[in-house]
């Protein structure tokens, strides 16, 4: 596993977000070194059975124990299903927590509610994150100029709100879960708008805003940012 800094205890955020990013390299078409991620594969599940154990000993199954780490971790296990098939030791803690993630995820911000689509899809549901999209489509802002985009990202406080790396989710899921590439287009119009007019922030909304723009689609990164929104 990875830490924050080199030398540093090990961080099961970096390492879930390092595990995720070598899934969407691969994704693109990249060819790439897998072997260290295969490798970090049954810490993250482990970890998971850890989080899962402390719910149990709790007494606590029925509650909503849904973060946005744990989303974090469906989405980037998603990726190398068919890589490492997750333990029997592990697998009622995944079980466990896709079943929250199907029953709770109203109750998780925007960007993990991206992450749930796509990792429900991934593992062969189908009827929630077509829920999810619908949802999330009711909430969008599309604007002629801007494109679409959420205004509950606007005011983020963490990571799991922050405002591009949750407009590159949507469209990862857009694409992916709900095939709407208009869609996905309007929201790549928004990322190439803040990036015109301010800035993507911090390296890693830089590294997650380019993954989606160069998902399939227009090529905007050549642009001039210069595209009609029109959506039903």
């Amino acid at each position: 596993t990875w830490p924050w800094f080199p030398g540093g205890n090990r961080s099961d955020f970096i390492t879930l977000y390092i595990v995720a990013g070598f899934g969407r390299l691969r994704h693109l078409g990249v060819s790439t070194d897998l072997r260290l991620v295969v490798a970090a594969l049954p810490r993250v599940d482990a970890w998971i059975t850890e989080m899962y154990k402390e719910i149990v000993h709790g007494g606590k199954e029925t509650e909503c124990h849904l973060t946005p780490t744990v989303a974090l971790y469906l989405y980037a296990r998603s990726f190398f299903l068919k890589d490492v098939a997750i333990a029997a030791a592990n697998r009622g803690a995944s079980d466990y927590f896709l079943g929250q993630a199907k029953h709770y995820w109203q109750k998780v911000g925007r960007q993990s509610q991206a992450h749930l689509a796509l990792a429900l899809q991934r593992w062969g549901d189908t009827d929630t994150p077509a829920a999810i999209i619908k949802s999330v489509r009711e909430f969008a802002t599309v604007n002629e100029e801007l494109g679409m985009f959420w205004r509950d990202t606007e005011a983020f406080w963490s990571w799991g709100h922050a405002p591009i790396e949750t407009q590159a989710l949507m469209i990862e899921a857009l694409l992916e879960v709900a095939g709407d590439s208009a869609a996905a287009e309007a929201c790549k119009v928004w990322l190439l708008k803040q990036k015109q007019t301010q800035d993507w922030k911090t390296t890693k909304a830089t590294a997650d805003a380019v993954y989606a723009l160069l998902l399939r689609g227009e090529k905007l990164l050549g642009s001039d940012v210069r595209v009609e929104v029109a959506l039903a």
